[in-house]
Parts: C-alpha cells; structure tokens; sequence
C-alpha cells in the first residue's frame, strides 16, 4: 500500500519542484483507496479515469507553480455533489446510475485551483443521518474503530480524511453532518457560514439549511480549501457577495485576545464523560495561550432539534417531490399505470430513514397542521 498522503501544501510543494507528479500523487491516492477501501466503505467510485486525464494534464504545465493554490492535490467529494461524467447517488437507490452532464461549483472551483477529484464519498441518503448507517450502499467504518461509526451524513468524507485516503474531501451539512463525523473521525470540519459557499450541484435535502463544507487533516488545509470554494455563484442566489477572505494567512497561531464563548450548560445532559473533559482542556489550552474566554448562555437551544426537524423534513419532502421515475434515476418495472409507477418508484428507490422524513415533512405541511407546526 502507498504511504500516507501529506498536507495540502507539501503535497503541492512536491508537485511544483517536481519532486513527484501529479501523476505519482494520484497513484498514491488510488493505492489507499483499492487498500483500505474495502474495509472502510468510504468510497463509492473511484473517478480512475477522470483522475488520470487531469494529473497528465497537470503533469503538461509548463509552470507548475502557477497551475493554482491546490496543484496536485487529490481530493474526495461527497456522493450529494454533482460532478460531471461520474456516478453521482446522494447514497440512494432512487438515483443510481445517474451520471450529473455538469459540476457543482465548488467542484469546478477545486479543479481550476489545480485539485484532482479522485473518488466520490459514501453517505447517508440525501444526507439524512447521523451515522452513515442510512446509505443504500452500505455503512461507512470509522477508521480508528471498525465497530463504530464514523458520524453521519459526511461520514465517508471524514473517513476518507482520517484513514489518509485523500488529505481534503468536501462534504455537505444540514445540521451537523460535516462537524459530526469530524468530530467522531480527528479530523478538522467547517460547516462555513450560510452562503459562504455556491449550493449550484449540491443534491438538494433543506434548501434553507444545506452548505457545502470541508473535512481536513489540518485546520490550514481546510482554509485553503475554503479559500477556494468560496464566493459569489451567478448559479446561486443565495450565494453571499462578500469578498472571500485570506483565511490561511490568519492562522498565525496567535490568539491573544480571541473571544471564547462556551456554553457550558450544554455539556451536562447526553454528553460522555470522555468528551466533557476533552471540551474542558480544550477551552483551558485556548485559556493559556491568551483567548478571552467567557461563559455564555443560549436561551433557545432546548429548541433547536424541534425546530431543525420540522423545518428539515418539510423542505426535504418538497425537495424529494421531483424524483418520480420520470426524469431520471431509478423507475420500478412493469407498473400498470403512472400512479403505480409513481408509487412503486419512490417505495424501492428511497430508503426507510428518507420514507421516514417525507412523511413527516409532508405532515407538517399539510392541511389542519401547517398552522399548528411549520408556521409557528
């Protein structure tokens, strides 16, 4: 097996000295991933071809240097990220087969900073999970322990990332499901703020709540790679217009005077003894070095998983409308009529987890219980 790919800037370095190709580096990468893959679960394809083609490419540049900030750089994207001429699932039955003709834009983005998509990451189905156990295409392993999960939905992601499969991988969170399985995995997860990054190509679960954000090794390779995905989309309409910032040359290390907010009240109940003292002697290192921290109060927490629920579910059964067995995906077979093949699509394409969250978002918004729920 390959050795463990290196961060994001020696791995670029080693590319722009000519130290290794681009075509080395992919190899590296494609050995991991045939090694462990296995086991781990955390690839769905294996962008082989499109990862060749690209390094050669690369590998032609007459100034390497100047081929971008993530020359070289072998990168994962979750299944729910369109990209164009490879299999693109969202971990669903009901979309299997389907080949996206175009990129998400943080996709084109990576690959215009010089990165090479070399797989796509295994997750819940459209991101519904917590565990990555809701996948059609089986559970994703976590890589310190094959008996646990490695957190939900971008849980391929961050396995891919904490087995050193690929250094970077993007993945997407709706109410956690990039900072979950980071946590659960060791590595670094930004969920950035709201419209930070373009949604154009993300495969759709709560419109007002899904970003696209990155899992890492470090917490400068994930700024690297938010510097890229970031900024104003043309496709995208919630997009933020702000400049995009020099996240990596922030990371001095220096956080004299940096403002801590810890709400501790929510480290009492459900919380494991193990991650409240890890959270504790976290907040006393940021203590030492200088950081200004302060207990804080959020009054509304108690109702944020309600609140996430009912908003999550009735956006999600909004958005799950279009997949029909008309357009594209999956159609059951030798239905009699288009009710029936309606039916019969949606009963053996979507999974028990999404059945479960349709019904209840179309619940909330029906006649009688919109006022009730989703409008209060």
């Amino acid at each position: 097996m390959a050795a463990p790919l290196d961060t994001v800037d020696a791995i670029r370095a080693s590319f722009v000295t000519r130290e290794q190709s681009a075509s080395d580096l992919v190899e590296a990468a494609l050995a991991r991933i045939a090694g462990a893959n296995g086991v781990l679960g955390a690839i769905l394809t294996v962008a082989t071809d499109r990862a060749r083609a690209r390094a050669a490419s690369l590998d032609r540049a007459a100034d390497r240097d100047a081929v971008g900030p993530l020359a070289g750089v072998p990168v994962a994207i979750k299944d729910n990220i369109c990209t164009a001429g490879i299999r693109t699932t969202a971990g669903s039955r009901i979309l299997d087969g389907f080949v996206p003709p175009y990129d998400a834009t943080a996709v084109a983005r990576l690959e215009r900073a010089g990165a090479i998509i070399v797989g796509k990451t295994n997750c819940d189905e459209f991101a519904m999970g917590s565990s990555n156990e809701h996948s059609a295409y089986g559970p994703v392993r976590n890589p310190w322990d094959q008996s646990r999960t490695p957190g939900g939905s971008s849980g391929g992601s961050a396995a891919a990332v904490a087995a050193r499969l690929v250094p970077v991988a993007l993945g997407s969170d709706t109410g956690g499901s990039v900072r979950q399985p980071a946590g659960f995995c060791g590595c670094v997860g930004v969920r950035p703020t709201y419209g930070r990054v373009s949604r154009s190509g993300l495969i759709a679960f709560a419109s007002s709540l899904d970003q696209v954000g990155v899992l890492a090794l470090t917490a400068r390779d994930a700024a690297r790679v938010l510097a890229v995905v970031a900024g104003a989309d043309a496709l995208d309409s919630t997009a933020a217009t702000l400049s995009v910032p020099d996240w990596p040359a922030a990371l001095t290390g220096d956080i004299r005077g940096c403002r801590v907010g810890v709400a501790r009240h929510l480290l009492d109940d459900g919380v494991s003894r193990e991650v409240r003292e890890a959270t504790l002697a976290a907040i006393e290192v940021m203590r030492a070095r200088g950081a200004v921290v302060s207990d804080v109060t959020l009054a509304h927490a108690h109702l944020s998983i309600p609140v996430y629920y009912l908003i999550a579910t009735a956006e999600a059964s909004s958005n799950l409308a279009r997949y029909d067995g008309v357009r594209y995906g999956f159609r059951a077979a030798d239905a009699r009529d288009l009710r029936a093949m309606y039916e019969r699509t949606r009963d053996e394409g979507f999974g028990a987890e999404v059945k479960r969250r349709i019904m209840l978002g179309t619940f909330v918004l029906s006649a009688g219980y919109r006022e009730a729920y989703y409008v209060k």
